[in-house]
């Protein structure tokens, strides 16, 4: 799972795509999580509080990786940071949830918490498998730009993207997520696209939307995905085992 566990770690959540093994080595998977929306008051507190319980005991069993981005452009949203919690699968979800049920450690980083953070969102999101481009993003560094989309047709979403892909290969690294208990929110999907640097990000992407491929990808797109909302984001910290 290299380019797979890249994607994870440094875009989302940051990831070989296809037949995907699991971390746990006993399942196969597409990898799975919940990414929060955040107004983080100190900063350095929540980070050493995120320290403290992924290397506590019951961090060190948890099988899920905590990646923690700072919003540098998000709009009218109050919240300052996203925590992606990623897991390799739905039963590794639940192993997280039995690890932690009466963890003392996860008890007191709640308590901390409080004082640093305060709840904006939270969604589902799975990865579907797409990931497209050939840039190779660093752990823990990546800059990230976010497309908050609602597809009504995802296999013809999915199509056109890969076969953009095939025809014009992009310097950034992106992939596609399902997005799950949104709310009221019209957000399907999310495509996330990532580079080393500000500088590298922005220059592919405008690249990328020039030319006949593009425009053959958005005519294919055009009825069946909307845009809701765009933000960028900058990774800060990567935990996990």
């Amino acid at each position: 799972m290299e380019r797979f566990t890249a994607l994870i770690i440094s875009l989302l959540i940051t990831f070989s795509v296809g037949a995907v093994q699991a971390d746990d080595h006993d399942e196969t998977g597409m990898p799975v999580g919940v990414v929060y929306s955040l107004e983080v008051h100190d900063p350095k507190a929540f980070i050493a509080s995120m320290t403290k319980y992924w290397n506590s005991e019951t961090g060190q069993k948890n099988p899920g990786y905590a990646i923690v981005r700072q919003i540098v452009s998000g709009g009218e949203s109050s919240a300052s940071h996203t925590v992606a919690v990623v897991y390799p699968s739905y039963a590794a979800w639940d192993k997280s949830n039995a690890i932690n049920a009466n963890s003392e450690q996860l008890a007191i980083f709640a308590a901390e918490t409080r004082e640093s953070v305060s709840f904006v969102s939270s969604s589902i999101f799975e990865f579907t498998g797409v990931a497209v481009g050939n840039g190779e993003v660093e752990t823990g560094s990546a800059i990230t730009m976010v497309y908050q989309l609602s597809v009504s047709d995802p296999e013809t979403y999915a199509t056109a993207l890969k076969r953009f892909d095939k025809a014009a290969p992009s310097e950034n690294l992106s992939g596609l997520f399902q997005i799950r208990g949104a709310g009221e929110s019209d957000i399907t999907h999310v495509l996330s696209i990532s580079a080393n640097s500000m500088a590298d990000l922005m220059g592919n992407l405008k690249k990328d939307q020039t030319g006949s491929a593009f425009e053959s990808f958005i005519d294919a797109i055009s009825s069946t995905r909307s845009v809701v909302g765009t933000f960028v984001t900058a990774d800060i910290a990567v935990f996990g085992n």
